[in-house]
C-alpha cells in the first residue's frame, strides 16, 4: 500500500511538470475564443485590457506593435515548460509569441501542420495557428 501511494505521488508530480497538456490546452483556447469571440474582438480592437480579464481564463495581457497578446495557461518547469494563449493581430498576420513579446515576425515562420512554427537558436519552439478572424492560438515551449 505504501509503495502504491509513493508511485502515485511520483507519477502525479511527473505529469504535473512535464508539459503534457498541449492538445487539451489548444482545444481549451480554441473553445474559449469561439465562445467569447465578439467580446474578445471588441476588447482587442479597443485595446481594453480589463475587458479581456473580465471574461475569465485570461492570466496576462500585453499590447505590442498592433498585437494584443493574451496568456491563458502554462505547465511544466524549464526546460520542459509550455505557455499557451492567443493573440489578436490588426494586420491579420501570424507571429511567434512568448512572455508578452513577439520573438519572430511573419517572415521567420515556417509552415508546420495547420499553422507555423519558429525554432530559435537554442531549444525553444514557438507555434501559432489561426483560430478565427484576426485571432491566433500560440504555444511556446522552452
Amino acid at each position: 500500500m505504501k509503495r502504491m501511494l509513493i508511485l502515485t505521488l511520483v507519477l502525479f508530480c511527473a505529469f504535473s511538470f512535464c508539459g503534457c497538456s498541449d492538445k487539451s490546452s489548444k482545444r481549451n483556447i480554441f473553445n474559449f475564443v469561439e465562445k467569447n469571440y465578439d467580446v474578445i474582438v471588441e476588447a482587442c480592437e479597443n485595446e481594453d485590457i480589463q475587458a479581456l480579464y473580465d471574461i475569465g481564463y485570461v492570466e496576462d495581457v500585453d499590447i505590442v506593435d498592433g498585437y494584443v497578446l493574451v496568456y491563458c495557461e502554462g505547465s511544466g518547469l524549464a526546460p520542459s515548460s509550455q505557455d499557451y494563449g492567443f493573440y489578436y493581430s490588426k494586420e491579420n498576420l501570424p507571429v511567434a509569441v512568448f512572455d508578452g513579446q513577439i520573438v519572430c515576425d511573419t517572415d521567420g515562420l515556417v509552415e508546420e501542420g495547420d499553422g507555423y512554427q519558429y525554432l530559435d537558436s537554442g531549444y525553444n519552439m514557438f507555434y501559432t495557428e489561426h483560430i478565427k478572424g484576426n485571432i491566433y492560438f500560440y504555444s511556446a515551449s522552452f
